[in-house]
């Protein structure tokens, strides 16, 4: 009874607003409701779109990952889109290439977005931003929490980047040395046989295009090249995932000097007390959680002796590493 009550209480303002956004008095008072996206803020957003979700597809500034998005981050914010006053709103100011605040013109680059509509490589007029804006009404966003939004997330191919680094002890000098092309710093790969990848845009640039091909395997985007970030579990990322964090791991083992894999004081044998220890202990290093002893078992058993030789361990050890790597605890969080 207790928990009917419960729900009888939960269920009014859980069902406030309808299908096409109208609030009940309730949620009215509440201001719960958000104004739902208009046919013509469909049209254009998407007419938007293809110039803008390169940077705007995630995040705080995720404008252009749904139409939700673009509806409650873009325009239920009066900073942005001042309803019925298109002069008064930095989104057109932007498009024209006469921003007020830190950027002048979106995109960015040489071209402001009415140039390129001048030129024809965009094809929404900014006159037809104009007038969407100039016929809105006052927008209200929606200050419920979205049900549908996702409640874990895949690492992205700069954070993937980094946590190799770190958990393996690799660095940046590992994979490149310091070049120049026409005077500008560049990043020229050791040996692409070590599977370098780096952002197109870091500072400084990689000189090899494989570079940058991986970083977009793991799903990586580029505000230069316009191309959005991708945090799905697609296939390609699990292929380059696997390639780099195996070559990745044997580079971590080989490398002279390196505590990250083998702290002071462990062993690095073939011995099945100390390989569970190291087991035992990776299992906290990359993925923040302690095996059990049935799952280090299991570990032993599976991955380590199958790739074990009498003579050579490293495969076993670079296998294992690479299985903590393509854990999805580790992928996702």
């Amino acid at each position: 009874m207790k928990h009917l009550s419960l729900l009888l209480l939960v269920l009014p303002v859980t069902l406030a607003c309808g299908r096409d956004g109208t609030a009940s008095p309730r949620a009215q008072e509440q201001s719960a409701c958000g104004t739902p996206a208009s046919s013509e803020t469909v049209r254009v957003m998407e007419g938007l779109k293809p110039h803008c979700e390169g940077c705007h597809a995630q995040g705080a500034r995720g404008y252009f990952a749904s139409v939700d998005a673009f509806q409650s981050l873009m325009v239920s914010d009066a900073r942005l889109v001042k309803a019925g006053s298109p002069d008064d709103s930095e989104l057109v100011r932007l498009l024209e290439g006469r921003g007020s605040a830190a950027f002048k013109q979106m995109p960015i680059g040489e071209k402001s977005y009415a140039q390129l509509v001048s030129e024809g490589t965009a094809t929404l007029p900014v006159a037809d931003v104009r007038a969407w804006i100039q016929g809105l009404t006052a927008q209200q966003r929606d200050a419920r929490p979205d049900p549908e939004a996702p409640r874990i997330t895949r690492l992205s191919a700069t954070q993937a980047q980094r946590a190799l680094y770190q958990q393996l002890g690799l660095a940046h000098e590992d994979f490149f040395i310091s070049a120049n092309e026409f005077g500008i710093p560049m990043a020229e790969a050791r040996n692409d046989d070590l599977y370098p990848l780096q952002p197109p845009d870091a500072v400084p640039a990689p000189r090899q295009g494989t570079t940058s091909e991986r970083f977009y395997g793991l799903g990586g985007g580029s505000v230069m090249n316009q191309t959005s970030s991708d945090r799905g579990p697609s296939p390609t990322f699990a292929l380059t995932l696997t390639q780099v964090s195996q070559r990745w791991c044997r580079l971590g083992l080989a490398k002279v000097g390196n505590v990250a894999l083998f702290p002071a004081g462990t062993r690095r044998t073939a011995d099945p007390t100390d390989v569970k220890a190291t087991l035992r202990r990776w299992s906290l290093h990359f993925l923040g959680e302690r095996f059990s002893d049935a799952q280090v078992e299991a570990l032993y058993a599976d991955v380590f002796v199958p790739l074990s030789t009498p003579t050579d361990t490293e495969p076993a050890y670079v296998g294992v590493c690479s299985y903590f790597i393509r854990h999805p605890h580790w992928i996702f969080y």
